[in-house]
């Protein structure tokens, strides 16, 4: 279980070591709109860029699909996404902004940032219990939606249809992925320290989870 982990890191890795300077910008690029949405005080134009974040990503796996089959990329690769399957991956952004609203709501519910940050000595620890509860189901929805966008860009399904191949692929795989996400969480605070060790992460992040997609496709 834990080398089918590795190997999904390392053949993500391999795959980014192919075009590296490319995934790079598309990177900075994805990033830079991550920036401004979260700068813009227009709520409509935040959830518009939003939705482009996420097309932008599935573009990143398309960039990963045709590395994988041998082709070169540029940086325009990144909007394949805006011609391959658009409605649907419109739909899938949809969900995505809903998941996060239900789960920011369900924070609001047990969490007081000032009281968290006056009395956290004080707080017990088992109070922390449904707000990790809380992140966890966050993150694998975010996963499962994430490892649908190949299902959708590539394999031109339905976005109901994707999210429930991701689902079965997410089951299949189940302690796999907890090893994989077990690797990435060091990975992920030594990006964070360097800050730009996320230009690297993330692109790898995305080869690793369209290896998962690519070894786990059923038909």
């Amino acid at each position: 279980m834990f080398s089918k982990a590795f190997n999904w890191l390392a053949q993500g890795f391999e795959l980014f070591k192919k075009a590296g300077v490319t995934f790079v910008l598309q990177t900075a690029f994805i990033f830079l709109t991550i920036t401004v949405s979260y700068l813009m005080k227009i709520l409509l134009l935040s959830i518009f860029l939003y939705v482009i974040q996420l097309i932008l990503v599935a573009g990143m796996f398309m960039s990963f699909d045709k590395i994988k089959n041998s082709q070169k990329i540029i940086f325009d690769n990144l909007f394949d996404g805006f011609t391959n399957n658009l409605y649907n991956l419109i739909l899938l952004s949809i969900i995505f902004l809903l998941s996060s609203f239900i789960v920011s709501y369900f924070l609001v519910q047990f969490v007081n940032i000032k009281d968290l940050v006056n009395n956290y000595k004080h707080i017990n620890s088992i109070n922390y219990i449904p707000i990790f509860i809380i992140m966890l189901v966050d993150i694998v929805i975010n996963f499962v939606l994430m490892l649908a966008m190949p299902f959708i860009t590539i394999k031109k399904m339905s976005v109901l249809e994707a999210i429930g191949k991701s689902i079965v692929v997410c089951l299949k795989n189940f302690f796999p992925l907890v090893f994989l996400f077990i690797i990435y969480l060091p990975l992920a605070f030594i990006a964070t320290i360097s800050i730009i060790g996320w230009l690297i992460l993330f692109p790898v992040l995305i080869g690793s989870m369209y290896e998962i997609f690519s070894d786990n496709y059923i038909t």
